[in-house]
């Protein structure tokens, strides 16, 4: 039924538990598991008053070091027979996670996400709408939220 199956991870506990049930779901179906992690620049800490408080390009480096991190991370607990691996980190100076995830999806013919209901973002969910409803809202392939465990 499904043969690209993307999920998106932020890092969090409750996107391992995520990531866990993709593998599954991507066993089950025979699919390919595209683990992907969004750079949200938009999340850089950026100004205090009028000081930088790091250097955006430094900033951007230790980002792109932490999401190589989480990908590395899920390929090594993921490593099992029967499973099909892939990771991509997406990153743009101009698009929020959901954008990223969204393009993602079109542009690897993925025809199911998994996303987590909750991550890394906290109050902001509340404020702005979470990532997992933005995606839906965004894509045109199934979507599967796994609802997170306390």
């Amino acid at each position: 039924m499904f043969h690209k199956i993307l999920v998106a991870i932020d890092g969090s506990q409750a996107s391992a538990n995520t990531l866990e049930v993709a593998a599954q779901m991507a066993i089950t179906h025979d699919a390919l598991l595209i683990v992907a992690h969004a750079l949200d620049e938009g999340l850089l800490p950026a100004r205090h008053g009028g000081e930088a408080l790091i250097p955006k390009v430094d900033a951007k480096r230790v980002w792109k070091a932490e999401g190589e991190a989480v990908l590395a991370e899920a390929r090594a607990k993921l490593d099992r027979p029967g499973l099909r691996l892939e990771t991509l980190l997406l990153e743009s100076e101009n698009e929020r996670a959901d954008d990223q995830i969204a393009h993602a999806v079109i542009a690897n013919g993925v025809d199911l996400v998994v996303i987590g209901s909750h991550g890394r973002r906290g109050i902001q969910r509340w404020v702005l709408g979470s990532v997992a409803e933005r995606v839906a809202r965004k894509v045109e392939c199934s979507v599967f939220v796994v609802r997170a465990q306390h």
